[in-house]
């Protein structure tokens, strides 16, 4: 599933375990990672914030009961989506299928990024004067960076770049990609639109509000529903954006679609292995015996 390219970075240490296989691809070790989750975040977050230590220990008890909650109430809905997905990939993967896993995928990412925006307030809430100006300092800096990514030859590099991105994503999924598989995702990714701009203005105002909230002293629940507004209902977002939505969803489809009917017996094989696995993965996480859930969004 490609990345929403809207997400705050400072959500993403946090994010990248709550939903770290929704988000990305090719990672290994999920048991692993899943359970040493609690120091990665604590980890990426004091990297980032440079929180003392006060804040940390203040802030311990809310991200283990966020690790706890997710466990007990999202994990029963990850191995649904895979469990889904597997047997879509069993039986040839049809439009109305992918649209599905689409709108599953969807809910599911709100409802983590729901519960992130709940863990991740009470900490951004105690930041100081200082961190806050340093937390500024990394967001302009990515700014520039956005600033110098919006001519017409970046626009071209973007495109070869995404095309990579997904080539990358699939071949972890079913290996090698024959030239005509090659052929089919720079053919989709070359027509899906071009929305770097307009996220980058988007991003960065909702930056910069947040900023705003921060320097008024605005306490955990006010940062929290200004997170969610932003980060889970879209409340702003433009309508170029919004627009933009429904064109990349529809593109997705026909990649997923246009490949499967090019899939070896060897390629399905393995796909079908990797959505077996995470599927039994999410499983085993669950402290309890295994929850029987019906796959969300569809």
């Amino acid at each position: 599933m490609p990345k929403p390219p809207y997400t705050s970075r400072i959500l993403t240490g946090l994010t990248t375990f709550l939903l770290f296989l929704l988000l990305i691809t090719g990672c290994s070790g999920v048991r692993i990672a899943y359970n040493t989750a609690d120091f990665l975040i604590e980890h990426y977050a004091d990297d980032y914030l440079s929180l003392d230590s006060a804040q940390m220990t203040s802030w311990a008890p809310t991200l283990d009961a966020a690790l706890d909650r997710h466990r007990e109430q999202e994990l029963p809905y990850l191995a649904a989506f895979f469990d889904s997905a597997m047997r879509d990939a069993r039986k040839g993967f049809r439009r109305a299928d992918v649209d599905c896993l689409w709108q599953q995928f969807e809910t599911i990412y709100k409802r983590h990024f729901r519960l992130a925006a709940e863990t991740a307030a009470p900490l951004l809430a105690s930041l100081s004067s200082d961190q806050i100006t340093s937390l500024q300092r990394e967001f302009a800096n990515e700014a520039r960076d956005d600033a110098t990514d919006d001519d017409p030859a970046s626009v071209a590099r973007r495109e070869r770049k995404r095309a990579e991105r997904y080539e990358d994503n699939m071949r972890w999924w079913i290996g090698d990609l024959t030239n005509g598989q090659r052929g089919i995702v720079a053919d989709v990714t070359r027509s899906m639109p071009d929305t770097a701009g307009a996220w980058y203005d988007y991003r960065n105002r909702k930056r910069a509000q947040l900023i705003a909230l921060l320097r008024r002293g605005a306490d955990a629940d006010r940062i929290e529903r200004f997170l969610t507004d932003w980060l889970v209902d879209y409340r702003d977002m433009p309508a170029s954006l919004q627009s933009a939505r429904p064109e990349l969803r529809r593109r997705f489809g026909d990649l997923i679609v246009r490949l499967d009917a090019s899939f070896s017996s060897e390629q399905r094989d393995q796909l079908i292995r990797r959505l077996t696995r995470l599927r039994d993965d999410f499983k085993a996480l669950q402290r309890k015996r295994p929850a029987q859930v019906a796959p969300v969004g569809c």
